[in-house]
């Protein structure tokens, strides 16, 4: 991210580093970037409409010209009545973010002056000189209409946020549903013949999210109580797991499944065995540390998002 930051700096963007997100203001135009790399594409976007309704029509077909010539670059362009909207395949044009934004911004401004147009309110439309602000995980441009409703929306959602308490029972009952789902998936990839990488970072993040729909609200304890149990499950799969390999190594001999798994206490105990363990389950703690890592990084950019509205510009 921080390389990006560089590159949306050398031309003169602002960069929103909680949100990954471009902003400038170009004669009056308010300009966002938006990078989506669940989606692989950038979005840029100018708030801005011709004054004159009969140029709507010419402008739409212009930036459909200009979104053809570059089919294999532009996956979509349009005028929404509010904003250009151009939407590039990330794959194509990163890591070198600068070129397809100073084109954007080159046909942007074509499109001002052969088409009138002037700045306007991202939300509502109106003609405005807008102003740019961080709202949540987004970055808009809004009128002082827009503003001031966006700003009694958050605070109404902010009133509701603190009224609402965690359910720890329900939390760690989510979380101990969560947990069972990632260890059965540990159990199942084990008895393929190997640990899936996925399947350790599941483990966390099902646990995670199990707290936070039945606890209904995430808190630091939350996530605590529900990267533990996920552990704690994760311990617990791998445990059957072995039980299950020993159980298959001598079910052969007439061994019971319950006679196999009171060995496992033995077997643990055994310096190679508990090597052979370490080295079978490494990669899958490894991923388990990697999304219990996503879900504290989830838990801080929630908590740093959640109600913001920022003037950028």
């Amino acid at each position: 991210m921080a390389n990006y930051q560089k590159q949306f700096e050398s031309i003169g963007f602002g960069y929103d580093t909680l949100t990954a997100k471009g902003y400038n203001k170009i004669n009056g135009i308010s300009f966002t970037v938006d990078l989506n790399p669940n989606t692989k594409d950038y979005i840029v976007s100018a708030a801005c409409r011709p004054v004159d309704e009969t140029a709507v029509a010419s402008m739409r077909q212009a930036i459909q010209q200009f979104a053809s010539e570059r089919k294999k670059v532009i996956k979509n362009a349009v005028f929404d009545g509010k904003q250009i909207i151009i939407v590039w395949y990330i794959a194509d044009i990163a890591p070198n973010i600068t070129k397809f934004i100073n084109d954007s911004v080159s046909f942007i401004n074509y499109c001002i002056n052969q088409f009138g147009c002037v700045p306007c309110c991202a939300s509502c439309g109106n003609e405005s000189n807008a102003n740019i602000y961080a709202i949540e995980n987004n970055i808009a441009a809004l009128c002082e209409s827009c503003f001031y409703n966006t700003q009694n929306r958050l605070a109404g959602n902010m009133y509701k946020e603190n009224q609402i308490v965690t359910n720890y029972p329900l939390g760690i009952l989510g979380a101990v549903l969560g947990g069972l789902g990632g260890a059965v998936l540990w159990i199942i990839t084990s008895l393929l013949g190997k640990i899936s990488m996925i399947a350790g970072a599941f483990a966390g993040i099902f646990g995670y999210f199990g707290f936070k729909k039945l606890g209904k609200k995430m808190t630091l304890q939350g996530l605590i109580i529900s990267l533990t149990v996920s552990f704690i499950f994760l311990l617990a799969g791998m445990y059957f797991a072995i039980g299950v390999d020993i159980f298959n190594a001598v079910k052969e001999y007439g061994f019971t499944f319950s006679e196999a798994f009171e060995w496992i206490p033995d077997y643990l105990t055994d310096p190679e065995a508990t090597g052979e363990i370490i080295y079978n389950h490494f990669a899958g703690f490894i991923t388990f540390i990697l999304g219990a890592m996503c879900c504290i990084f989830q838990y801080n950019n929630e908590k740093k998002v959640k109600n913001r509205m920022i003037k950028l510009m």
